[in-house]
């Protein structure tokens, strides 16, 4: 993900138009190939000495891409390139005590340490070093000294993808990048769409969403960063997140209103106007792992006595036309009659985003559908909104859903 000094854009009538590059441009991938290798070529070698050497590259390669602001672009590049490196210590040791125990030896002299040795045969830095490299077991304490320094950090293993791919994911990347300042965004969703897909990023990455039929398909209205947590980083991280999951699937249409230096803009995307690439793998990807439904199932596995209820794999979009929205539930309770309840865990929710739900489990219970919805005290903005949604039916938890405060509302 690229930070906000990485983010360019330009509005055009109203429009916000992420910059990108192009893969059939030879300047271009000349200079993603060369960023490419220099990470390759590093391996085993100091973080601070690739910072050198990507600091140089900025003036180097630049200027070939654009003249003013070419270096940003190295920067961003180089940013992509960072996400795929793996650094490691260079030691297995504890610097800070190596460090500590050559202050006090240094300390406990009656004059600072020679270095070099003299006629008065006074201790020497060579000396004091010496001692703690025969009390520790190790060599070159001089160099250990200062290794829990990031600088210090060599490259484990870098995963080097070629110049058009890193091409194709600093697109997608500056998109992302506007996201951070979403208000809200809009999916349509047409009938040939893997809805199922686009619902499961939405449930990872903890999003709060709205969810209207319409004749083609759905209409997915998701709650931006600006409009409910003024602004929360966290928030922001997985609303971008989720945009690599909907290049999995199309034909949809996105719509987002964003603040852009101090103004109100549109970006907007079209699945089958856009040659953007997705790099997740799909839904069984590691990206951002679902810990509070992966935990719900373990607990339910683990529990002794579950009343005879069994745990199942949530059901497809439960429709409600007459409030115009829908629901895509995580898991299907089903008891020894085949009596089906159906469960929702939210995500970050605000306050409006309770009371419609609120407003689903009445309108369920009015058409026959069991629905049981948990809502985290975490990850709202408004405790005073949760008291009354539990008084309306809503589960509480705290770090995990628990078994028995579900097996409670199924009473």
């Amino acid at each position: 993900m690229l930070r906000g000094e990485h983010v360019m854009a330009r509005l055009a009538r109203g429009r916000l138009v992420p910059h990108r590059l192009s893969a059939q441009d030879g300047r271009v991938v000349e200079v993603a190939g060369e960023l490419c290798d220099v990470y390759a070529a590093h391996l085993h070698g100091p973080r601070a000495g690739l910072e050198s050497r990507l600091g140089g590259l900025e003036e180097e390669l630049g200027p070939r891409l654009d003249a003013r602001r070419g270096f940003k672009i190295v920067r961003a590049l180089a940013k992509l390139l960072e996400e795929r490196a793996t650094w490691q210590a260079p030691t297995d040791a504890d610097p800070y005590t190596i460090r500590t125990r050559v202050f006090e030896l240094a300390a406990a002299l009656p004059e600072p340490p020679a270095s070099e040795p003299g006629l008065l045969e006074v201790p020497t830095r060579d000396d004091v070093l010496g001692r703690v490299a025969s009390e520790v077991g190790l060599e070159n304490v001089a160099g250990l000294m200062y290794a829990d320094r990031q600088g210090a950090q060599l490259l484990a293993a870098f995963e080097e993808p070629s110049p058009e791919a890193l091409i194709e994911r600093y697109n997608v990347a500056q998109i992302q990048g506007v996201l951070y300042a979403a208000k809200e965004l809009v999916v349509d969703l047409d009938g040939g769409a893997d809805a199922r897909l686009v619902f499961h990023y939405v449930k990872k990455m903890a999003l709060v969403y709205r969810l209207e039929p319409t004749p083609n398909g759905y209409r997915l209205h998701l709650d931006g960063p600006l409009s409910i947590f003024g602004g929360t980083r966290k928030y922001g991280l997985r609303l971008a997140k989720f945009l690599p999951g909907l290049l999995l699937t199309s034909p949809w249409r996105l719509s987002a209103t964003v603040e852009w230096k101090g103004r109100e803009a549109l970006l907007e995307l079209d699945s089958e106007k856009n040659d953007l690439k997705s790099h997740y793998l799909g839904p069984k990807d590691a990206h951002e792992g679902d810990d509070v439904r992966d935990a719900f199932v373990r607990a339910w596995e683990r529990a002794k006595d579950t009343g005879g209820w069994k745990l199942g794999a949530g059901a497809d979009v439960l429709p409600f036309p007459e409030l115009k929205t829908a629901l895509v539930p995580d898991f299907t309770l089903k008891d020894s009659a085949d009596e089906e309840v159906y469960l929702e865990i939210l995500g970050f929710w605000s306050g409006r985003n309770l009371v419609e739900r609120v407003a689903l489990l009445r309108e369920a219970r009015a058409r026959g559908y069991r629905v049981l919805v948990a809502a985290s005290e975490k990850l709202g903005a408004s405790p005073e909104a949760l008291s009354e949604a539990v008084a309306g039916g809503v589960i509480p938890f705290k770090e995990r859903l628990a078994v028995k405060d579900v097996l409670a509302a199924l009473a």
